[in-house]
């Protein structure tokens, strides 16, 4: 009997240790959403299509920064970044790894 339940302990022990769950993090945005964010637009109107940025530096009123993470095991697999640039409430300038089309990924008014 001792053996059946020793058996029966280890099984379910390295059961245990075989998935690890990834971890996602920040704020998950869609192409689309991102798509809408045009050069101009104020902070509300930001905020209400892409929400609350995940880093609101309350020493740089006039920068958001939308941050997305993957840990997998330990490691991030995955980082999004998504940065906004303000100036007298309106959109400036953005930067980040959610854009396909752009090769350096940044976008600024002329």
């Amino acid at each position: 009997m001792k053996i059946v339940v020793i058996a029966v302990f280890t099984v379910l022990l390295s059961l245990t240790g075989c998935y690890k769950v990834s971890v996602q993090q920040g704020n998950i945005l869609k192409q689309e959403n991102i798509d809408e964010i045009k050069p101009g637009m104020t902070k509300q109107q930001v905020a209400i299509v892409l929400g609350t940025p995940t880093i609101a530096d309350p020493f740089d009123q006039d920068r958001w920064d939308y941050i997305n993470t993957t840990k997998f095991q330990g490691e991030f697999k995955k980082v999004k970044k998504f940065t906004l640039f303000f100036d007298d409430n309106k959109l400036v300038k953005t930067e980040g790894n959610y854009f396909p089309d752009s090769e350096d990924g940044t976008t600024q008014i002329e």
